[in-house]
């Protein structure tokens, strides 16, 4: 699962909100201009999903140039 972050209201770094709530990912992305942190390679997600944050519905790779590379992209994207 990738999940999208927004920091906007967060008094915490990204990082530790997610340790906090037991969520573990494989790859952290800042995205400063819209006040996110994307995580892919999600595991342990709580049902209901914490304030905040919410499932990336895009295939990662229509996110390369957004600071994913290629590479990364392809490790993300479903079959």
């Amino acid at each position: 699962m990738n999940l999208r972050l927004s920091i906007y209201e967060l008094t915490e770094h990204a990082k530790t909100y997610m340790k906090r709530h037991g969520i573990t990912y494989e790859l952290a992305v800042p995205q400063s201009m819209g006040d996110q942190w994307w995580f892919f390679g999600c595991k342990g997600v709580p049902d209901p999903l914490p304030e905040h944050l919410t499932v990336i519905t895009q295939d990662p790779m229509e996110l390369i140039g957004h600071g994913l590379s290629r590479e990364e992209a392809e490790c993300f994207s479903k079959p």
